[in-house]
């Protein structure tokens, strides 16, 4: 029996809310973006933060703090300071740890985000990579987290990722690139991709531009286990390589919002986890497929999609829209559906 939550909690947590996106803290700490299910879009969905220690009497397990000021908000946690980080699309940030559970400053109220034309940049997704929590931008933007209240722009640490001249004359609108992924190897070793195949390599450095021989939009990025960097496309095709070597893997024909956003390497698989599902590649058909097609236990669509690595890299995270389920590297176990609380 699920022992998570009780159903009074459920009704006051999480019913009539969907997961959006989740991070993984500890074996038994995660956080999870939820949003309101509305029929009528006239006014903005709410957004909740919650965060919870499943180890903990049911009293004191829960945190869980609602705004309306949030929208397609994602989630990032590292453990050196501990501290779950939430950002949205105009860089409103909310984050959680030990001390406090608030707001903070948007991103652009503390440091300059103007880009083409003056506009203000817009934030794509919040990862960790490295130990270090960014925020990932249009226009090749990458803001590192400092502290609460506490963002730098790369570039003003002569670290940003070039940006082609014509573009900074504002003679080109730039829609070919602008970062949705980063993963990293080490803090020496990290790639970004977005845009029409737009692939960029960190040494410690500079960036060094990848030749992806694709212009596909590019969804993520996994510095995998086995020394290579899996890219996943639009409609979920997988390459792999390093630096200036490429080559595609997995074909996928995944239509369009249910393509993976988030690539993971566990247990020797790349995962890659959209908000409709995991899925993985069939090494011997050389195709991205269902997850549960080719693992046994595999977490369904309603309660698997989004992905979190623990920063220690032995537990898995992933939420679907009505669930979430756990692998300890032995198996999936799920932590709670909302067909438990009928």
């Amino acid at each position: 029996m699920n022992t998570v939550f009780d159903k009074p909690l459920w009704d006051k947590i999480v019913k009539g809310f969907t997961i959006y996106d989740c991070a993984i803290l500890r074996e038994h700490g995660f956080g999870f973006i939820l949003v309101e299910e509305k029929e009528n879009r006239d006014t903005q969905p709410l957004t909740r933060f919650l965060t919870m220690g499943i180890d903990k009497p049911l009293e004191t397990r829960f945190s869980c703090i609602q705004s309306d000021m949030y929208g397609f908000t994602t989630i990032a946690v590292r453990d050196n300071p501990a501290e779950y980080v939430a950002v949205d699309t105009a860089s409103k940030v909310f984050s959680v740890n030990s001390l406090r559970m608030d707001n903070e400053k948007p991103i652009d109220k503390v440091i300059n985000m103007s880009t083409y034309g003056k506009r203000i940049g817009i934030v794509q997704k919040v990862v960790r990579a490295a130990g270090q929590i960014y925020a990932l931008g249009d226009y090749r933007k990458i803001y590192r987290r400092i502290g609460v209240d506490q963002w730098i722009e790369l570039g003003n640490e002569s670290k940003g990722v070039p940006i082609p001249s014509e573009v900074l004359k504002g003679n080109v609108y730039p829609e070919a690139f602008g970062f949705v992924d980063l993963s990293a190897f080490s803090a020496s070793d990290m790639y970004a991709v977005g845009g029409e195949g737009d692939v960029w390599r960190f040494d410690g450095v500079k960036w060094h531009n990848c030749p992806l021989p694709t212009n596909a939009d590019l969804q993520s990025v996994c510095c995998a286990g086995d020394g290579l960097v899996y890219i996943t496309e639009m409609n979920g095709s997988v390459w792999a390589g390093r630096a200036d070597s490429w080559k595609r893997v997995a074909n996928a024909d995944i239509n369009a919002g249910h393509q993976p956003v988030d690539a993971v390497w566990f247990n020797n698989r790349l995962y890659l986890g959209a908000q409709q599902g995991i899925f993985t590649i069939d090494s011997k058909k050389k195709e991205v497929v269902p997850l549960q097609s080719v693992e046994r236990g595999a977490p369904n669509p309603t309660n698997g999609g989004r992905l979190d690595l623990s920063q220690d890299g032995k537990f898995l995270l992933t939420a679907g829209p009505y669930g979430a389920c756990l692998n300890d590297g032995t198996g999936w176990r799920r932590l709670f559906s909302a067909f438990d609380y009928p």
